[in-house]
Parts: structure tokens; C-alpha cells; sequence
């Protein structure tokens, strides 16, 4: 016969082992290559993980435990799983293998912009990857998340490693490219990962995630839509909104969209896509990776930078209630309202790639069909963008690696005013 003290001792022990090896399976679940986060796609919010693991792991939404479904299974590029499960949008906390998830907040006060955050490797365009200074990707994901945005846009290019660093170069030894799970782990997810678990994301897909480059990563890991591995390269992904509360943010595929000179194929579809924005009530905020208008440079007195196909399709297409464009493309900070009836055009592309420059004043530059109003910018120094929600209208400020302001405006209906002017 077991004593009463020696079988509650046994007994405690016994649950010991068992809480034990529960936390070492948890553990063991998220041991290696592992990410979680969680965004909103063209039917509402989902979370998603990574993971090494032969089976998803488990989600608990508000108590409830449930198994994640596989959404893309490993390949010889991708050796591991991506999972998936929906969030409910009154969910009040999340978790993956134990770890919390970001959940959205309604409204959304803080939105914070990043985009272009990849390391440039391509023919004599050479980032050193393995430098702060030169590629501060993680510097910004990890000052960003430090001002506690409730969503983070990320305007597109993630990726940016697309051929293999010369052996005599240390600055980017060791790092890998092309269309695989390493590049996507070095590019985004390893350096992304303080932000990841910090808020909600929403993906512009980019030109540098198109059917040419980095598709493949993209339609496992981050695209609004189901992943099928049988399925094409989709060219052009459907436009969707997501509520930002009092604001509509319309997230378009515009990828294809020629810089240069109009594609008078694709000017079409792109104005159709944007006179449909029409429909929906109330404010709305345009996403996509390349912007209408913006300037890098003045040549022989004409301005560079806007997109043609963009601006042809946008001509008498932009319904009143289109208030602002956000994007990327161009890898610098600029913020301009018009002196036409026009959306006000922010440009968040200084987060990672080698920068651009930008004319000295931007205020009275014809750009395209537009004239700008006011402007202001910053080119040669890397940083993200974080819009507020004030009293009647949004606060936009953009910071450096080390989160200080380098330019300050207060965005009304579709002009922007900022200090200094």
C-alpha cells in the first residue's frame, strides 16, 4: 500500500512530467524555421504560420483550440508548410502553439507604412545584406513596432535577392537568392519578425512578386487569395477592401502597370478598376505598390517619376470620395496634394532597397496631368511612415531608422498640409 504523502507525491510529479512534455511538444512545434502572423486577405483576416513541423500547428481563437488547414505543403524550394485559419473579426485574442497574435482594432487609429524593404542583388546593383547601415530592414521592423501601430501596410517588394552575391564581396557573403524559402526567410521574415508579431498586416503585392520574379513565395506565404500548386502564376490579383473604420483602404494589383510609357492594353483595366471604387460609400484610400505621381529626378525640365499607364488610367476616373493613394515603388518618402481635384499621393519606399533621389522642390511640379500643390519628400535616407487618426483629419509623419520625425503633415479629405511650408 502506497502512504497518502507518497501517493499525492507521485501524483504531483506525474502531472509535472505531463505539463512538462506538453511545454516540450509546444516547444517542439515551433522549434527551427517557425513564423506567425496574421492579415487580411480578400475574405476578411486570416492567421498564418510556418513551420518545419509534418503538421499544422494549433490556433485558439477566444479559448476555442483549433487545428490550423494546410494552405501550401513543402516543395524542394519551400521544404516546409505554410497554415492557415480564419480569424472572426470580433475574435478577442489568438494565439498559435501558445504564442499571441496580433488581433485588429477597430477603428484603426496608427497605420503604419513600410515598402521596397528587400536587399538589392541584381548585376552591379549590390546591397551589403550583412550591414545595418546599408540594409536597415530590421533596424526599421524593430523601431517601427515600437510605435504600436494597430495595422501595418506594407506597400510591396519584399523580396529583393535575385542573383547570388560574388564570392569576393563580404558585405553579402552567404546570402541566398532567388524565388526559395531561404531568400524569403533573410529578405522578410527573419528581419520582419518584431513587427510580424506587433500588428495585422495588409500585402501590396509588388513588381519584384510578379509572375517573373518572386511568385511563387508570394502566393504561399502572403497572398489575399487560396494557394493552389497546380494553378498559373495569376498576372493580376483582384482588388479588396479592408475596413479601416470611416476609411475604405482598396488594395490593387497594379504590377504590370508601365512606368514609362502608357500600355494602352492595360490603361483600360486599370481605369475600370479604379472607376468601380466609385461604388463604395465614404472615404477610400487607394494601396498599390506603384504610385500614379511622384518625381525622382527633373530632366531637360520635365519630371520623372510618375507612372504613364497609371496617370492615362486615373484621368477622369478617380471618384470624389478616393481621398489618397499609398505606395511604394519608388525608394524614397514623398507626400503631395494637387492643385487639381486629385487624391493626395503619400510614397513609402524608403524601407530597405538602395535609395533614390528627388528634385530639391517638388511644390510646382507638373507630374504627368497634375500639378503639385504642395509637396514634400525625403530622399537618401531610409525609414517607414505611420498615419494617425486626429480630430477631422490623419497625421502623417515619416521617421528614420532610429524613429525621428524628418517630416510632419496633416492629411484633410484630399490635401495635405506640413509643417515648415
Amino acid at each position: 500500500m502506497i502512504f497518502p504523502h507518497l501517493r499525492r507525491a507521485a501524483l504531483s510529479i506525474f502531472l509535472a512530467a505531463l505539463v512538462a512534455g506538453s511545454i516540450l511538444s509546444i516547444a517542439r512545434a515551433w522549434a527551427g524555421d517557425a513564423y506567425a502572423w496574421t492579415q487580411f486577405v480578400a475574405e476578411g483576416v486570416e492567421a498564418r504560420a510556418v513551420t518545419e513541423q509534418a503538421e499544422c500547428p494549433k490556433a485558439t481563437i477566444d479559448g476555442r483550440v483549433t487545428p490550423m488547414t494546410l494552405r501550401a505543403g513543402p516543395s524542394e524550394a519551400f521544404p516546409l508548410r505554410v497554415c492557415a485559419i480564419a480569424i472572426p473579426r470580433d475574435a478577442k485574442e489568438a494565439a498559435i502553439a501558445e504564442r499571441p497574435l496580433p488581433l485588429p482594432v477597430a477603428p484603426t487609429n496608427r497605420l503604419l507604412i513600410i515598402g521596397d524593404t528587400g536587399c538589392r542583388l541584381r548585376a552591379l546593383a549590390l546591397q551589403s545584406c550583412n550591414v545595418m547601415a546599408d540594409w536597415p530592414f530590421r533596424l526599421i521592423a524593430d523601431d517601427s513596432a515600437e510605435t504600436r501601430p494597430d495595422l501595418v501596410l506594407h506597400v510591396g517588394d519584399l523580396i529583393y535577392r535575385e542573383q547570388a552575391c560574388p564570392r569576393a564581396n563580404k558585405g553579402c557573403a552567404g546570402s541566398p537568392h532567388g524565388d526559395n524559402w531561404e531568400t524569403w526567410k533573410a529578405d522578410f521574415f527573419d528581419p520582419a519578425r518584431a513587427l510580424l508579431e506587433t500588428a495585422p498586416f495588409v500585402f501590396v503585392r509588388g513588381n519584384h512578386e510578379d509572375c517573373n520574379r518572386n511568385h511563387e513565395g508570394w502566393r504561399r506565404f502572403v497572398s489575399a487569395y487560396p494557394y493552389e500548386a497546380s494553378a498559373a502564376c495569376n498576372i493580376q490579383e483582384a482588388p479588396y477592401r479592408v475596413d479601416l473604420g470611416g476609411v475604405t483602404l482598396a488594395v490593387l494589383d497594379v504590377t504590370r502597370a508601365e512606368d514609362r510609357a502608357v500600355d494602352w492594353t492595360l490603361a483600360p483595366l486599370f481605369k475600370q478598376q479604379f472607376a468601380a471604387l466609385a461604388d463604395i460609400k465614404g472615404p477610400l484610400w487607394i494601396a498599390m505598390h506603384k504610385p500614379i505621381y511622384g518625381s525622382i529626378r527633373v530632366k531637360d525640365g520635365i519630371s520623372i517619376g510618375d507612372n504613364k499607364t497609371l496617370v492615362e488610367a486615373a484621368r477622369g476616373a478617380l471618384a470624389p470620395n478616393i481621398e489618397a493613394v499609398l505606395a511604394g515603388h519608388l525608394h524614397l518618402f514623398e507626400a503631395l496634394s494637387f492643385t487639381q481635384d486629385l487624391p493626395a499621393q503619400i510614397i513609402a519606399g524608403s524601407g530597405g532597397d538602395m535609395l533614390d533621389s528627388m528634385p530639391l522642390k517638388l511644390a510646382g511640379l507638373t507630374l504627368g496631368d497634375a500639378t503639385v500643390e504642395t509637396g514634400r519628400g525625403v530622399a537618401g535616407v531610409y525609414g517607414f511612415a505611420l498615419l494617425e487618426r486626429g480630430d477631422g483629419d490623419w497625421r502623417l509623419t515619416e521617421y528614420d531608422t532610429h524613429g525621428k520625425a524628418l517630416v510632419r503633415c496633416a492629411l484633410r479629405g484630399r490635401k495635405l498640409a506640413c509643417e515648415g511650408e
